[in-house]
Formats: C-alpha cells, sequence, structure tokens
C-alpha cells in the first residue's frame, strides 16, 4: 500500500519541480532580458544627453559671441564719436573742455574707461610745442623701466595731448605713439585706408600682463584726397578683451571658458564643447573661443541614465523576485497600481482645476477692484470736482458784483477761495490716483512722471523719475499693471519707509524692460521674507507681476532702504 501511494504522489513530486524549475527559469530570463536592457537604455540615454549638451553648448556659445560682437562695436562707435571732441578741443580752454568730458561724456567713460587724443607733429614744431607758451610738454617716450625719456630727434611725431582720466592711458601728456614699432604700424595702417586700428599693449605692459588690453585709435583725417588721406591725428581708447568679454558674458554663461586672442592664421582645431569664431577687428584679424570647463558639464547633465540603470536593475531584480516569491499576486498588485494612479492624475487634474479657478477669481477681482476705483476717480472728477470748480467760479463772480466790504471781509473771502481751490486739486489728485490717465504702450514713462509728480506733492518727499534707453511694454494691459505696481511701491515707501527720497526708473535692454523703485530708508523685514508672509500690498504686487508673465523682486538697496524690481516683456 505504501508502495502504491509512493508511485501516486511521484508524478505531483514531478509536477511541482517542473513547475518551481519553470518558475525559476523564467525568474532568470527576466533578469536577464531586464539587466540587458537597462543597459542599452542607459548608455541611448547617455548619447542623446551628450548630443543634447553639447547642442546647448553650442548654441550658448553662438549667443555669447553675438552679444560679444555687439559690445565691441559699441566700443567702437563710442570711440568713434570722441573724434567730434577733437574740433572742439581746439576751440576752448582746456579748463573748459574738462568740464564738458566731465560732465557731458558720462556714458562714453563707462564704455570706454579712459581715452584722449593724439596729435601729428612735424619735427619743425617741437620746439614750439614743448615751451612754455605752448603746451608745455616734452615729447618722450618709454624708458623701459617704468619712467619716460626724451624722444630722440623725428622727422614727425605722434604727440599725446589729452587724456581723460589723468594717466588713463598709463602715458603722461607728451607721449609719442610713434616711439614703438607696434603703434607705428598701426598709424600706418590708419594712413593707409583711414580705419580704425589696434595698436600695443599700454606702456609699461609690453610683456602682456593679464588684462591690459590694447590700444585702439580712430583716425582724424582729411580727404581722400586723389585716394589718399591725409592722417592728422587720432583719438585713442584702451580695448580690454577681458572688461569686453566680463560685460558680454554677465550671469549668464556660467561654466564657459572664453577668451579674445589675435587669430595667428592657423584653421582651430575645434573639437567637442570647443567653439571658434575668427572675425576682423580694426586692422587684424581676431578669434573668439569658448570652452566647457567641468562645471559647465556637471550643471547641464541630468541624472537620467544613472537613473535608469538603477531603476531599471532594481525593477529587474524586483520582477524576478516577485516571480519566484508571488506569481500569483503580480496581476492584482498591477491592477492596484494602475487603479491607484487613475486616482491621483484624477486628484491632480482637480487640484490643477481649483488652483486655475482660484487664479481666475484673483484676475477678476483685480479687474473688478480696477474699474470700481475707475469709476469712483471719475464720479469724483466729473462731479464733485466739476461742483466745486463751479463754486469757486461762482463765489469769484459773487465776489466781484458785491465788491469788497472791508479788509476783514475781503481776507475771508480770499481763504474761501484758496479753500476751494485746495479742495479741487486734493479731489483732481484723488481722481488721478484711483482712476489713472489711460495708459498706452508708449504713455508709460509720461504716468510715471506724473505719479512722481503728484506723489511729490502728496507726501511732501523727494521723489523723481529717470527713463533710460527707450522702448515700451507688450501690451496696454502690461502698461496698466506696472504703473498700478509702482503706485503701490512708492506708496509703501513714502508711508513705512522712513525715508526722504523715492526714486522711480524705467530701462529696457534686448531682454524686455526692467521697472525699479527704491528708497533711501529704514527698510522692511517682510521684503526677505519668503511669498505670502510679506504683507498685502506686496502679494498684490508680485500677483500683477504673474499676470504679464513679469518677474518682482523685492530686496534692500545698496545704500539702505528698499528696491522694488520687476522684469516685464517688451513689445
Amino acid at each position: 500500500m505504501q508502495d502504491g501511494m509512493a508511485g501516486k504522489n511521484a508524478p505531483e513530486k514531478a509536477k511541482a519541480i517542473r513547475t518551481a524549475g519553470g518558475q525559476v527559469a523564467l525568474a532568470v530570463l527576466v533578469l536577464v532580458l531586464g539587466v540587458g536592457t537597462t543597459a542599452w537604455l542607459a548608455r541611448a540615454q547617455g548619447r542623446q544627453e551628450s548630443a543634447r549638451i553639447e547642442r546647448e553648448f553650442q548654441q550658448a556659445s553662438d549667443k555669447l559671441f553675438a552679444r560679444t560682437l555687439r559690445e565691441i562695436q559699441l566700443f567702437m562707435e563710442v570711440l568713434d564719436s570722441i573724434r567730434q571732441l577733437h574740433s572742439l578741443s581746439d576751440q576752448v580752454t582746456p579748463a573748459a573742455f574738462d568740464e564738458i568730458v566731465r560732465k557731458g561724456m558720462i556714458y562714453q567713460r563707462r564704455i570706454l574707461g579712459a581715452y584722449g587724443f593724439a596729435q601729428r607733429l612735424p619735427h619743425g614744431m617741437r620746439a614750439t610745442y614743448e615751451k612754455e607758451g605752448g603746451a608745455g610738454h616734452p615729447i618722450v617716450r618709454s624708458d623701459g623701466k617704468g619712467g619716460f625719456e626724451a624722444m630722440p630727434e623725428q622727422a614727425e611725431y605722434f604727440v599725446l595731448t589729452y587724456q581723460t582720466p589723468p594717466g588713463g592711458l598709463g602715458v603722461s601728456p607728451g607721449y609719442d605713439f610713434g616711439a614703438r614699432a607696434e603703434d607705428r604700424a598701426a598709424i600706418a595702417s590708419m594712413e593707409k585706408v583711414g580705419v580704425f586700428a589696434l595698436g600695443g599693449a599700454p606702456v609699461g605692459l609690453e610683456a602682456g600682463a593679464a588684462g591690459a588690453g590694447l590700444y585702439m585709435f580712430a583716425p582724424i583725417v582729411y580727404g581722400p584726397v586723389d585716394g589718399v588721406f591725409e592722417l592728422v591725428g587720432f583719438a585713442a581708447g584702451l580695448f580690454q578683451p577681458e572688461r569686453v568679454l566680463e560685460t558680454a558674458m554677465g550671469d549668464g554663461a556660467r561654466g564657459l571658458v572664453v577668451r579674445l586672442e589675435p587669430a595667428d592664421g592657423a584653421a582651430d582645431a575645434g573639437g567637442p564643447f570647443r567653439f571658434a569664431r575668427e572675425f576682423s577687428l580694426a586692422n587684424q584679424e581676431w578669434r573668439f573661443v569658448a570652452e566647457a570647463d567641468p562645471s559647465y558639464w556637471a550643471a547641464a547633465r541630468s541624472r537620467a541614465p544613472r537613473t535608469i540603470g538603477m531603476a531599471g536593475t532594481a525593477v529587474s531584480l524586483l520582477l524576478a523576485g516577485t516571480l519566484l516569491l508571488m506569481a500569483g499576486r503580480s496581476r492584482r498588485i498591477e491592477a492596484l497600481v494602475k487603479k491607484r494612479t487613475a486616482e491621483l492624475g484624477e486628484t491632480n487634474r482637480k487640484l490643477e482645476a481649483v488652483m486655475e479657478e482660484r487664479r481666475k477669481l484673483e484676475d477678476e477681482v483685480l479687474r473688478i477692484s480696477g474699474h470700481e476705483k475707475a469709476r469712483i476717480g471719475r464720479d469724483l472728477h466729473d462731479s464733485l470736482g466739476q461742483k466745486l470748480t463751479g463754486a469757486m467760479y461762482l463765489f469769484g463772480a459773487y465776489r466781484q458784483r458785491t465788491g469788497a466790504a472791508g479788509a476783514e471781509a475781503e481776507a475771508d473771502a480770499a481763504q474761501i477761495t484758496a479753500t476751494l481751490k485746495d479742495a479741487v486739486s486734493q479731489v483732481r489728485r484723488i481722481a488721478r490716483g484711483l482712476a489713472p490717465v489711460a495708459l498706452t504702450e508708449d504713455g508709460l514713462a509720461d504716468a510715471l512722471r506724473r505719479l512722481a509728480e503728484e506723489s511729490s506733492a502728496l507726501f511732501q518727499k523727494d521723489i523723481e523719475f529717470y527713463a533710460e534707453r527707450e522702448g515700451r511694454p507688450k501690451d496696454t494691459g502690461t502698461a496698466e499693471h506696472l504703473y498700478l505696481i509702482a503706485q503701490e511701491a512708492v506708496n509703501n515707501a513714502a508711508k513705512h519707509g522712513g525715508g526722504s527720497r523715492i526714486v522711480i526708473s524705467l530701462d529696457y535692454d534686448e531682454r524686455g524692460g526692467e521697472l525699479a523703485i527704491e528708497d533711501d530708508g529704514k527698510g522692511i523685514e517682510a521684503a526677505s521674507k519668503p511669498d505670502g508672509e510679506g504683507g498685502s500690498g506686496l502679494r498684490i504686487m508680485r500677483h500683477r507681476a504673474e499676470v504679464f508673465g513679469g518677474e518682482l523682486a523685492i530686496e534692500a538697496a545698496p545704500l539702505g532702504g528698499v528696491r522694488v524690481r520687476c522684469r516685464f516683456p517688451k513689445a
């Protein structure tokens, strides 16, 4: 009987063994396929990521190259404008010329840093130039030791007659730019073709110290006559490649190592994460080179390949273990996961709908509030304002008909007239505050200027408005929100800042526009709090900026107080 039972159980045991073996084989197959697929996906993702980062690097470098060319063009345009001062320098006294430069050439000095004039002087006029009745400066050259020595006799000289700030070009008045070979070559190039030329490094830095730059000359010529230019002098500036690159890069080119250098004639080798472009600069060929340092790769690289590898391997192991331990439950678990995912997706959609509804309600509240304020402002202006104005004119007519009834009565009448005028002015100011003049894209600057004037009279503070580079917001709605942000910021500064001066500024650049309101008060702690913890005025300003796609920042001003900055899109 026991032999019979053993014979009966043998097939069942064999079946169980075959089933267990099948499960083990399936688990091994899943593990091998999962790990292999994961490795392939990780490598493919890595290749795609490398191509993406290389493409983004080339695009960022190309944009930086374009900005660098614009900065170089700006430098040359400003130096070219300096040439217009040459004729003026011969018509006014040195003191008057210095005052013109100091007060009227601030922008040029900011762009160039230092500049000056050199005049062509034949040897026959050297004695007249050097004597006390002339310029009073000896004609000198560098002695190679950080000082200067008398220039040997030459057929002609190119003498520095003026520079600002004093010593800004690294030489003293009377320095002969024809003393060095590299500068003479630049002068010869200008005399031949009558265009800009690059000379040598500043005197005393011939060895090429970092950041020294090169002299750039803008010719002052007569002609051409019969195809020949007469070079009478030139304006000189200090072209500093590192300064140009620093301005062009700003804060948006982290991880890029860039340089400007003279082209050596050989083609650039190129390669991954290297960008090189050659261009003409004055009388020379230069090269712009950008390379990515390790920090660029680290910042641009995502963790997708590693995440794919780790997640895929983990999933493969988990799936293989699940097949071995919970083969019967895998379908139920998968169904449950799908159900929970669908529920979570539905919850997210509902939450997004609620958030969108809230945003619409906030926009509607702002719109209704603005319309209501505008209506009250119009009512004040058209009703109460007109009535007060009429009362003022009626009282004036009444005074003329009745005549003066004594000094005391005349004084009372004058007081009533002044009170009525003040009431009319106050009603108009309140009406304009509630219903500001209709804003257009082009009228924002005028509206902000009026805001400064009216707020200055209202709060008895020094409130100024400055419009720098021209531009306009993308639409009238943006202009209106910007005006209301400025109005709220000025009110906050005047009421709570505790300062005496408020400055409103409006500027535009290639990225868009910027509105700034800055005061010299004691500052507010809310400026450093996270969103939602500040006052309602600050929250409203932030919301207005979000409505038109702007960015609002509240920060400490350099000299104390608070600065509110709003970046906005331009037309």
